[in-house]
């Protein structure tokens, strides 16, 4: 008895032990989370600058994309990435700013012969402390691949030997399987990372099977399965509206035309699920990738695929022109996706693209572009007005209604013409005309201060 009582004891003492330890513990990682908080509130940003939009700007981030996207690349091709420190964090600030539709946050990226720091300023709600919080992240780089060096909150420095042990338990908490799996195998085709001068190197060995597993489990992460239904019910709805009307009128059809029974079927099936914000974005993405020719592959699940009625291969048309309905719907399906500055950045960009080489900058394609921007933001904004653009948009009678004239608008500008006329994109003549689409397309009946 005398044994098992000192056991007992024993055994006591120890979950005492432990006990203290886990609260001691928990109590230790609270404090110091309040006192990394507290470190990173400055009265005063680390970034103070952000994106100006201006022509050159514009253009140059259009040239990185495309120089860098690898869709071109063969199977285990071996590549060399260079990218200067200033076209980096020209990436990031239209990346921000665009992506995430927010002028609170700003980010900076410096280069160094071991690695790199990324600097974020955010603002909040003034405090006593200041308005800012303040952090950066280092990261280390050599022929093993890539480190934590440290992290900051304001004057407060974690070295990366005390976050490194916590790293793998963070990944596996904080994505699936699949992803993790996926991401790690992409990252092993990374062969070499360097720094010289203020520009960053990246050679890798370029395997596309990784990346496709990796987008394959990202559809059920980042679009549930309901939407996914949705967007393969409405491109056969698409199909079968265009199965009729082709028959009548050839393979140029006015967008006004499908667009109305379209937003019926919406409104019809709103009622039923009562998400019409849902509704709408399966619409307009469909819509959308419908316009481009593209497939809903990258969108949804392989199992869902085979449910998808073979395309009409037509091509939509508003004022006669079949440029001004892709502009139209590609726009107002990135702006139900991405959000409405990231939709606009991009019309611009492609105005500014054809300036350097193509038909020339476009202020009638601005105008399609801000239409579609605008029909996406109201289809995908607040309940009442996602109903309201349903109802809208089942009774347009022309593609006056929600398409903005282009009559005496500017167009097939070249970049030397553009600049001799405009200067820049913020210019008082730029404005003039930015302004006069503004009013058009207050104009149009189904945008006229409804919302």
């Amino acid at each position: 008895m005398t044994g098992l009582r000192g056991i007992w004891f024993n055994s006591l003492v120890m979950k005492k032990i432990l006990a203290c330890t886990f609260i001691l513990l928990t109590l230790g990682i609270i404090t110091f989370a309040g006192i990394a908080v507290i470190s990173a509130i400055s009265p005063e940003p680390c970034i103070v600058k952000g994106p100006e939009l201006a022509f050159d700007k514009v253009k140059r981030v259009k040239q990185l994309i495309r120089k860098h996207t690898p869709r071109y690349m063969r199977f285990r091709q071996t590549r060399t990435l260079s990218v200067r420190e200033q076209d980096l964090n020209l990436l990031l600030d239209y990346g921000i700013s665009q992506g995430l539709e927010t002028d609170i946050i700003h980010a900076d990226i410096h280069l160094a012969a071991t690695g790199f720091t990324l600097e974020i300023s955010l603002k909040i709600p003034k405090t006593f402390l200041g308005e800012y919080i303040n952090l950066a992240l280092g990261i280390s780089h050599d022929k093993e691949g890539l480190d934590i060096a440290f992290i900051r909150a304001g004057k407060l420095t974690v070295p990366g030997i005390v976050i490194s042990p916590f790293i793998p338990t963070a990944k596996n908490y904080m994505l699936r399987p699949g992803i993790l799996g996926g991401l790690e195998e992409s990252l092993e085709g990374i062969k070499s990372i360097s720094t010289r001068g203020k520009t960053l190197t990246l050679v890798y060995d370029w395997n596309p099977n990784s990346l496709l597993k990796l987008h394959e489990n990202g559809k059920t992460l980042f679009i549930p399965r309901v939407h996914q239904e949705k967007l393969v019910r409405y491109t056969n709805q698409l199909t079968r509206i265009l199965d009729i009307l082709e028959t009548r009128q050839g393979n140029r059809i006015p967008l006004a035309r499908v667009i109305r029974p379209l937003f019926q079927l919406a409104a019809d099936h709103s009622e039923a699920s009562g998400d019409p914000v849902l509704e709408n974005t399966a619409l307009l993405q469909s819509f959308a990738l419908y316009a481009l020719g593209q497939d809903l592959d990258h969108l949804v699940s392989s199992g869902l695929l085979k449910d998808v009625h073979p395309r009409r291969w037509v091509r939509f048309t508003l004022g006669g022109r079949t440029d001004l309905a892709k502009h139209f719907l590609v726009s107002s399906g990135l702006a139900v996706s991405a959000g409405t500055r990231l939709s606009q950045f991009a019309g611009l960009a492609k105005e500014v693209e054809d300036a350097g080489r193509g038909s020339g900058f476009s202020f009638a394609d601005l105008a399609a572009d801000r239409a579609g921007v605008k029909l996406g933001e109201l289809a995908g904004g607040s309940l009442e007005q996602a109903q309201q653009i349903q109802d809208q948009m089942a009774a347009v009678a022309t593609e006056s209604d929600f398409m903005p004239g282009i009559a005496d608008l500017p167009e097939g500008i070249m970049e030397l013409e553009f600049k001799k006329r405009y200067t820049d994109l913020d210019s008082q003549a730029y404005g003039l005309i930015d302004r006069e689409i503004s009013r058009r397309l207050n104009d149009c009946r189904v945008y006229q201060d409804k919302f």
